[in-house]
């Protein structure tokens, strides 16, 4: 079972050899590994090319900066695996991940997408003590931890994005069947992939195994921390699956969907339910009403 590992990159010359070396450490040791370099201005590719010199199972590919939707879709028509992983440039996986997950595929060959959790790091990613489960607000698991297909799983995929792009390992198939990235989007792209394989009727299998955790670096270039960039472009993308979602008749996923487009509106605007909702200086009431368990009920009063 072969796995193609696609990393597209952006000046990441000084992190991508850690990401590589991830992958060699893999316990499961069938895998090639597809850069895409999407026109950076660094030494991102005298770095990769040294370093893979000798490395056949690696290949590097230049495309002019087109957006890293275009690049991971440049990579899957390079691709030669059974199965593929996503991996940004400044991201590691666990040693065990593909080893474990294989064995999932093979134990439920029903199963299209086997994820697990993922962990984030800021220094040294093998120290676990320096591990968080979150990079917003409260320290805690964030991953619902979700397992499914078809109508009865689509609502509860909807509901936010579910998993990190790199902890999810796909079957080639249900890649295939989900269609291409949409170049298009330069933020929520992964999360829309990920509903796209949903919409493909594609099973999905969680399993919290420790040796096969993403370890998503949290550095200063993030883009996930521009979240108001974030929010706009998945209410955008959420805006864009109202028909496909209508031709399913899911009730309730479409109800779901209405309702993080509501929630999205108030967190892109200006005004004081975006503050109550986001946290900031309302973050203590926040926290009342949790403690309460009245902060859903809070939140149907105030975001209907």
């Amino acid at each position: 079972m072969k796995v193609s590992v696609i990393i597209p990159t952006y000046n990441y010359g000084h992190l991508i050899i850690d990401t590589i070396d991830s992958i060699k450490r893999q316990t499961h040791a069938n895998w090639e590994i597809i850069i895409v370099d999407d026109g950076s201005t660094d030494n991102t590719e005298q770095v990769v090319n040294t370093y893979v010199v000798n490395e056949p199972r690696i290949r590097f590919f230049r495309q002019h900066n087109a957006g890293p939707s275009a690049a991971r879709n440049f990579a899957l028509a390079e691709a030669t695996g059974d199965f593929i992983q996503f991996l940004d440039a400044d991201d590691l996986l666990e040693p065990h991940k593909f080893e474990l997950q294989l064995a999932l595929f093979q134990q439920k060959p029903t199963t299209d997408i086997v994820y697990g959790r993922v962990r984030y790091f800021t220094q040294n990613p093998t120290d676990e003590k320096q591990w968080l489960l979150t990079y917003w607000g409260e320290n805690r698991e964030w991953m619902p931890g979700i397992s499914g297909h078809g109508p009865g799983f689509l609502p509860g995929s909807l509901k936010g994005s579910f998993a990190h792009i790199s902890c999810f390992l796909f079957r080639k198939r249900i890649v295939d069947k989900a269609g291409q990235w949409d170049e298009s989007k330069r933020a929520a792209e992964d999360y829309l992939f990920v509903l796209n394989c949903v919409l493909a009727d594609g099973h999905f299998l969680f399993e919290d195994r420790k040796g096969s955790y993403a370890l998503v670096r949290w550095h200063g270039n993030n883009a996930s921390r521009n979240t108001r960039w974030i929010h706009e472009a998945e209410r955008q993308m959420r805006l864009e699956l109202v028909p496909r979602l209508a031709a399913t008749g899911n009730t309730e996923a479409i109800r779901v969907n209405d309702e993080a487009i509501r929630a999205l509106d108030l967190m892109t605007g200006n005004n004081w339910r975006k503050k109550f909702l986001s946290g900031g200086p309302f973050d203590f009431l926040k926290k009342g009403l949790r403690r309460l368990g009245l902060e859903k009920w809070a939140r149907r009063i105030f975001y209907k």
